[in-house]
């Protein structure tokens, strides 16, 4: 009885020890490796810093000088101003008032060329200085104001403060697309520009869908470079830009077009409605491979139109006819299309040779281009004159107010995004940060604080920056290093796997207490 009672204790005492090692083993060295094996890399962000920042609360800021003959004209025109822009609260204009002197007068007096004035005048005024624009009176005007494209305006009395006024609102400041590019809903002109970025990607591409049949004179390259690269010049302030260009043959595209009988001399023309035209974007798409980079690429495409099917005529949704002499369309934040169609006589000859005018080509893509980058269509104001711009380069005043465009849009934008990164990150809190990802969003965040948002010029630098780090962190790859799933379906495998190894560990460890306390682990019949 002494030996089986020795070996029983000896056996049960083995098995005791064999669960206390399993749970050892399971808490001390399985449970410490599994945390450790899945624990999820996060850098510490500024959620604070991020939480409090107010897009919608930002402005811009620039400067104005009234020019006058007198300091009684000089004083109410700088008052309707004040007047008129004391409660804006997206922009903040410093005005200062000056009395010309003689010299400046007599200049005006003398030279009634309006662009030779602005020229003769500059050499006492400091117009290639960014964000500051000069109100001058210029007595006998034909209108109340006079704007060309330097930053100067002409105003003839005091009676022009109100044309003055709205021409400052509409034209010069812009504050209408201003409070839309701050906005949390697009308007019109942000829908159509492209979203900011440090630099684009410019192709043209030359389509010509029957190559065997007619042959097309065209120098893109050199179209491209005098054209395109002259007007892109002026805003390497802004945005850098490559422009590039290329021959897409044998892209025939059906435009279902309606043929009309006209009194020409081709005796019809073929009607395609604006809404069938979006089509051929995406055939475009197909052969241009223009998506390859990772800029985005603003597309212009010249169609040459075969002679069975040319001229080809635009018609809107409503039906009237495209009044103009080319027939050209814009697709926004895509590109623009003009479709060139041969003359009649050219076609009837045996050998076929089109040359395209360049100018009216190239002048149709430039005002693609200003619409896509940012600088809108100017709308009329009565008693104001806009002096049409001889070159395909902008005015200086509209770089001007596109730089402070994207001055707030940038700001604005960059605080959007790192807001819902922020709150991305808080919801699900096993996504990974890496450094790269911290160093980023710590970057926006101080390139934000440093007054990235409060005015146009040497701001605009912060906030492309802000804006370049706050989407480098959003798009990182390594945000999507894991797969991420909701907890309740992490529970629903986690149960399944653990609970029946974990249930009989759980009820030995009582077993175990009982045992190392000395109790007796089972309790003993009574018959």
């Amino acid at each position: 009885m002494t030996v089986v009672t020795l070996t029983s204790v000896r056996t049960k005492s083995n098995r005791m020890w064999a669960s206390a090692s399993f749970v050892g083993v399971l808490i001390i060295i399985g449970m410490p490796l599994w945390w450790k094996t899945t624990e999820v890399y996060r850098v510490s962000l500024p959620y604070e810093k991020i939480s409090s920042f107010k897009p919608l609360s930002h402005f811009v800021t620039t400067e104005l000088k009234v020019l006058a003959n007198d300091d009684a004209t000089a004083s109410k025109i700088v008052s309707e101003i004040q007047k008129a822009f004391a409660e804006s609260d997206i922009i903040k204009i410093k005005i200062e008032k000056t009395v010309m002197s003689e010299r400046q007068q007599h200049i005006l007096r003398s030279v009634v060329d309006m662009e030779k004035a602005v020229e003769e005048l500059a050499s006492t005024l400091d117009l290639d200085q960014e964000n500051i624009f000069h109100v001058v009176q210029k007595k006998s005007l034909s209108h109340n104001i006079w704007v060309g494209n330097e930053r100067i305006m002409f105003f003839d009395d005091e009676k022009a403060s109100e044309t003055i006024v709205k021409a400052l609102d509409g034209w010069i400041y812009q504050t209408s697309v201003l409070r839309g590019s701050r906005s949390d809903t697009p308007d019109q002109a942000r829908s159509t520009r492209f979203p900011p970025e440090s630099a684009y990607h410019i192709t043209l591409s030359i389509v010509h869908p029957r190559p065997d049949t007619m042959k097309v004179v065209w120098n893109a390259a050199e179209a491209v470079e005098d054209y395109i690269g002259s007007f892109v010049d002026e805003l390497s302030s802004l945005h850098n830009f490559t422009l590039k260009s290329q021959w897409l043959h044998l892209l025939d595209f059906d435009f279902q077009a309606r043929e009309v009988k006209e009194v020409s001399e081709w005796g019809r023309h073929f009607a395609v409605r604006q809404d069938r035209l979006s089509l051929l974007l995406t055939r475009l798409e197909e052969r241009a491979a223009t998506h390859v980079s990772e800029l985005s690429t603003i597309n212009l495409a010249l169609y040459i139109v075969p002679c069975d099917k040319a001229p080809i005529i635009i018609y809107d949704n409503e039906g009237r006819k495209n009044p103009l002499s080319i027939q050209a369309f814009m697709s926004p934040k895509w590109g623009g299309v003009v479709i060139a169609s041969p003359p009649a006589e050219q076609c009837s000859q045996q050998v076929r040779e089109f040359e395209p005018s360049v100018g009216q080509i190239m002048g149709a893509f430039v005002s693609h281009l200003r619409e896509l980058l940012g600088i809108t269509k100017k709308d009329a104001i009565e008693g104001a004159h806009l002096e049409p711009s001889r070159s395909v380069s902008p005015r200086r005043w509209e770089v001007d107010a596109l730089l402070r465009i994207r001055t707030l849009e940038q700001v604005t934008s960059a605080e959007r995004t790192l807001q819902s990164l922020a709150q991305l990150l808080e919801e699900i809190s096993n996504i990974v940060i890496n450094d790269e990802v911290g160093a980023s969003i710590a970057a926006a965040v101080s390139e934000l604080e440093a007054g990235a948002g409060e005015g146009a010029g040497a701001d605009a630098a912060r906030a492309g920056r802000a804006h370049a780090h706050a989407q480098r962190a959003f798009t990182h790859p390594g945000l999507l290093a894991l797969l991420y799933f909701p907890d309740d379906q992490k529970y629903a495998i986690y149960i399944p796997l653990f609970l029946p190894i974990m249930f009989p560990v759980v009820l030995s460890l009582r077993i175990l207490l009982l045992w190392f306390m000395g109790k007796p682990v089972h309790k003993e019949k009574t018959d």
